[in-house]
Parts: C-alpha cells; sequence; structure tokens
C-alpha cells in the first residue's frame, strides 16, 4: 500500500512538471481522461512553450470546451515554474482581459488553508508582490519587474515586454466575425502593436 501523502506528493511533483497534470490537479472534474481533445491540446501547449521552435500556436475549439481556462491555468503554470517572465495577454475588451489577469492573480495569491492544496503548494516561490497587483497589470514578488499585463485592442501595451503573449476570445460576436473592417482593425492590433512587445532570443 502506498501512504495518501506519498500520491499526493506525486501528483504534486507531476503537476510541476506537465501542464495537462497541472490541470488535472487544479480541476480534476473538467480535465477528465475521456476528455482526449483536452489532454492533446495541453500537450501540444508544452511542446510549444519547451521546444521554443516556432513563433505561434493557433489553437481552434468550439465555444465551451474549455480553451479560456486553459490558457488562465497555463499562465499559472508558466509562471511557477519561472517567475521571472513577462505575459501578456489580450482579448476583445478590457473587461474580459482584465478578469482573464484577476483569475490568474487571485489563484497565484490565495491564501493556504488546513486540508486544502492551493498554487502555493506546488509553487511555493510564486507569489503576487504587494502593493503592485492591480487587475490588469501586477507583478511577482522577487522579478523586480511588472510580469502581467492584460489589455485589448482600445487598451495599450505601451512600455510594457513579454516573454509569452495569449491572444483569446478577440473577436465578440458573429457580427464582429464578419465585418471586414473591424478584422483588419484586429489585424493591425495584433501585427503592429502585440508582436512588437515581444521579448526573447526566439523572437
Amino acid at each position: 500500500m502506498i501512504p495518501e501523502y506519498v500520491k499526493r506528493e506525486a501528483k504534486k511533483e507531476l503537476a510541476r512538471r506537465y501542464f495537462y497534470d497541472y490541470c488535472q490537479y487544479q480541476f480534476p472534474n473538467l480535465y477528465k481522461a475521456d476528455r482526449t481533445y483536452l489532454k492533446e491540446v495541453c500537450i501540444k501547449i508544452q511542446e510549444f512553450v519547451e521546444q521554443n521552435e516556432k513563433r505561434f500556436l493557433v489553437i481552434n475549439l468550439p465555444p465551451r470546451f474549455l480553451k479560456s481556462l486553459t490558457g488562465t491555468n497555463l499562465v499559472e503554470w508558466l509562471f511557477g515554474k519561472n517567475n521571472k517572465l513577462k505575459v501578456m495577454t489580450g482579448s476583445y475588451n478590457e473587461t474580459l482581459s482584465t478578469t482573464f489577469a484577476r483569475k490568474v492573480r487571485d489563484t497565484i495569491d490565495e491564501a493556504p488553508s488546513q486540508g486544502i492544496e492551493v498554487y502555493n503548494s506546488l509553487f511555493p516561490n510564486t507569489k503576487v508582490k504587494y502593493g503592485q497587483a492591480s487587475k490588469s497589470l501586477w507583478s511577482l514578488d522577487g522579478s523586480g519587474q511588472d510580469n502581467y499585463l492584460a489589455t485589448s485592442p482600445t487598451g495599450t501595451a505601451t512600455g510594457f515586454g513579454a516573454n509569452y503573449i495569449i491572444i483569446d476570445d478577440i473577436i465578440k460576436n458573429a457580427d464582429e466575425a464578419y465585418n471586414q473592417l473591424i478584422l483588419d482593425k484586429i489585424w493591425d492590433w495584433f501585427t503592429n502593436t502585440m508582436l512588437s512587445r515581444t521579448e526573447g532570443d526566439d523572437w
């Protein structure tokens, strides 16, 4: 018989190493074994992050297939592995992008409680910096820089560089999807604003 605490620690170590295991660790009722597409998505994302061979990764899934949740999980996992990273996310408006940012921030900042495993149990060295944790722009303790910025095509990215940029729900609805003027504006924002913020040798 393997003691329960050994099983728990093994799951935690797997969650630190593998993105899919992290998602399962945080949301076991959503990242189920029979949802094989989620495992495939997570594996592709981790390969993209670790192989560092390609500039873009595009994931297309229907609504309500956990794309946004997987995106927030990714930022949490990346910060857990390296709290010096800088991440920027973009959505179709400030409200949505800020919601994304707040979810990541609050997960990292959740206080440990007896009998309940939280983010800090996995990544104790990744903490939100006190006094620099607004909803859309915040820092991690010890990084010496702003680590996260949430923005939109009508927002700003001036002065912020990023190792990773995540675009999620950038088109609001079907009307926008069929409006060429709006599509052109979004493309211009992506190519001229967001891509100019990239940092790192791979860019």
